[in-house]
């Protein structure tokens, strides 16, 4: 006999629901908050869970995220009146093998049902997709079941420690991207950042800024994190192609980003690795790139402080990269939202000159040169560029050694940059007017009086 867990809060469903599947011969346990059947998934066996997503304490779709990092593989099926395209996508994307939308036909939750138990609970999963065992290869990936709810189509990013694979959902034909951690990376203070990424992220809510729509384990017990997959390059590979951008094309971009981070700072999350390449950008038609931060594995949240974030860290481990830390992020010292500032204020640099602020030989000859070495100037690194001071002297309060003495927010740089974008744009007036602005009064003059005299 198949032992199903349901947990609804509404109590008339529920008594239904229950009758309804013990007079199907199944053994039914029945809960209406979700803190008694986190419980139970937690403690128990179940062949078949069904949950409904609101849930009083802890929502149901809490309590699938919960279940899968826990590496729990029995099928689960939503069932809820949230019946968005959005909200099956997120529930699906969590880990859900079906979802059903309230009001529904009790035939249909039977036959739902028993298609959820034909699976054997532990048998392989079957990879999706043909051709892509290659991909599947690079993190042992084939028999999981994060293989069997994504077809894994490629490889798009590497770096030492994480590897972010292209793949897409099949139900809803949605390209996604999936983050996970090298098997050779696995220590501990990684496994640590990488969830912690996952909960800053989760916080968030904007626009700007990439969506996680689930977190969990395999049954390999490899981390692995479904982001919103952004069709475009990063701000690095545009700097890469064209060395530097005009203050117009610059300000355009820097506003969002500012917009994304000012989300960000109001939750109490420091993204701490702010640069060119965590700016991802989807181009749209006839405007300016969409700007999408990404990569808050340095993140670090406001609950999260003293040896609470320490456990993230190791004495003498460098977090952030180099050429855009702030100066208190490279002391080790109490980091607010104004080292996102500085941070930002470094790429900003590179995206109109095409340097960073600061180069040496090696990281520690960097680090050194941003805790004592000011800033050369952008008009005079670059003076053919026609930067405006305007924008220099923002750039440079942004660098400034001691947080204090920056901006105070990103709603202030925000501000900055638009009057900067007004600046320009009123100087681009048409060429006649400027002709004519240059010519003088008396040769204005002199044009009426010609049109007088006629």
């Amino acid at each position: 006999m198949s032992k199903i867990l349901v947990i609804d809060d509404d109590l008339t469903l529920l008594g239904a629901v229950k009758r309804w599947l013990i007079a199907d011969e199944y053994e039914v346990e029945a809960v209406s908050t979700g803190a008694r059947g986190w419980e139970l998934v937690a403690a128990g066996d179940f062949d078949l869970l069904i949950l409904d997503w609101d849930i009083p304490d802890l929502d149901g779709i809490e309590i699938l995220k919960r279940y899968r990092s826990a590496g729990g593989v029995a099928p689960v099926l939503m069932l809820t009146g949230r019946g968005d395209v959005d909200f099956i996508a997120e529930g699906l994307d969590s880990g859900a093998d079906d979802y059903l939308t309230k009001p529904f036909d009790f035939k249909e939750l039977l036959a739902r049902i028993r298609s959820g138990l034909r699976k054997p609970k532990n048998a392989p999963s079957k990879a999706l997709g043909t051709g892509n065992e290659a991909v599947l290869s690079r993190m042992e990936l084939a028999g999981t079941a994060l293989a069997a709810r994504y077809e894994f189509l490629s490889v798009l990013g590497e770096g030492a420690v994480g590897i972010v694979f292209k793949a897409k959902h099949p139900q809803l034909q949605k390209l996604v991207a999936v983050k996970m951690i090298q098997r050779n990376e696995l220590r501990q203070e990684v496994r640590a950042r990488f969830e912690q990424e996952a909960k800053a992220v989760s916080k968030l809510d904007h626009p700007n800024i990439a969506d996680v729509f689930d977190f969990g384990l395999t049954e390999r017990k490899q981390p692995y994190m479904v982001m919103e997959f952004v069709e475009g390059r990063s701000l690095q590979g545009l700097l890469n192609e064209k060395d530097h951008l005009s203050v117009e094309q610059a300000v355009d971009i820097f506003v969002q980003i500012c917009d994304g981070l000012s989300h960000a700072h109001e939750l109490g999350i420091v993204h701490r690795d702010i640069k060119p390449a965590n700016i991802l950008l989807k181009e749209s038609t006839g405007g300016a790139p969409k700007v999408k931060i990404v990569d808050f594995g340095c993140a670090k949240i406001r609950s999260l402080d003293g040896q609470g974030w320490a456990m993230l860290t190791k004495v003498g481990e460098i977090v952030g990269s180099p050429p855009y830390m702030s100066p208190e992020q490279i002391k080790g010292k109490t980091m607010d939202l104004r080292s996102d500032i500085y941070s930002l204020g470094c790429t900003l640099y590179e995206a109109l000159t095409g340097f960073v602020p600061h180069v040496g030989k090696d990281p520690i000859e960097i680090l050194v040169k941003h805790l004592e070495q000011d800033v050369l100037p952008m008009r005079k690194l670059c003076p053919e560029f026609g930067i405006a001071e305007e924008i220099e002297a923002l750039v440079l309060r942004m660098l400034e050694k001691m947080p204090s003495k920056r901006y105070s927010s990103m709603r202030e740089v925000r501000e900055v940059l638009m009057r900067v974008k007004h600046l320009s744009s009123t100087e681009a007036k048409p060429d006649w007017f400027l002709r004519l602005k240059r010519m003088g009064d008396g040769v204005l003059k002199s044009f009426r009086g010609g049109k007088d005299s006629s």
